[in-house]
């Protein structure tokens, strides 16, 4: 294991624990008493899963969560809140924003390292289904709205405006315009295999926060626009035509 954890914590105590136990299972790990610290070592390092608390004085753990994921280049890190805050409205709000998990203070060594493990593990998966579904991608530029998707190149524009997607939004964008309008499952739209082990929550909050961020970033190019549309307990569609160019 090569992989760099970054560690956000006020206590200096549990943030070395927490250090130590993850250096101890081999991976790689930082550790920063606040939020601003953290992101000045984020621009020059590429952590591959953040740790970090909810309470900490100046920014808390919901305004750092918010400035990585505000970060095309940060967006597909895993990010664990780490807290002693148990209530489950907290819980439901950090879920909200599209956190991948929510640990609560004192943890077990193990739990945190299942955590990390499975966090790691679930992005890699990520990433080898964008990796097959970009081999297997069909080559052709096609329109909805004032959207044009060209698949060969991987661009987006809305308006003639460049909108720059990370590999899982295009990969999304790209299956729900080969469906043509039909409504595709939470599963298929995250290029989940049958052999992949994934929990279906899980699956469907991971894939609200992408949906969520790739509606933001077209809607940055033409306010008006929202072509995607939620199937209730199916997936999401398409709500306007296809057509290739």
């Amino acid at each position: 294991m090569d992989e760099l954890i970054l560690i956000v914590e006020d206590d200096v105590a549990v943030a070395e624990g927490i250090r130590m136990t993850l250096r101890v299972e081999g991976w790689r790990a930082e550790s920063f008493t606040d939020g601003r610290r953290a992101l000045e070592w984020m621009a020059s390092h590429q952590p591959d899963l953040v740790v970090a608390d909810i309470m900490m004085p100046g920014m808390n753990g919901y305004q750092f969560f918010q400035r990585v994921r505000g970060n095309p280049d940060w967006q597909w890190i895993p990010f664990v809140f780490l807290t002693a805050k148990a209530e489950l409205e907290d819980i439901r709000y950090g879920r909200e924003l599209g956190a991948d998990d929510y640990l609560t203070k004192p943890i077990e060594p193990d739990d945190l390292i299942a955590a990390v493990r499975g966090r790691l593990a679930r992005y890699q998966q990520l990433e080898a289904s964008a990796r097959r579904s970009s081999a297997d991608r069909p080559l052709g530029r096609f329109q909805i709205a004032v959207v044009v998707v060209d698949l060969g190149s991987h661009q987006v524009s809305v308006d003639g405006q460049e909108v720059r997607l990370s590999p899982t939004e295009f990969g999304i964008l790209q299956r729900l315009l080969l469906a043509g309008g039909a409504a595709v499952d939470y599963d298929d739209l995250m290029g989940h295999e049958e052999e992949d082990v994934l929990d279906i929550r899980d699956t469907a909050e991971l894939l609200r926060y992408h949906i969520r961020n790739l509606r933001s970033k077209l809607a940055q190019a033409s306010a008006t626009l929202d072509i995607i549309e939620n199937v209730r307990g199916v997936g999401y569609r398409l709500n306007q035509p296809v057509s290739q160019l």
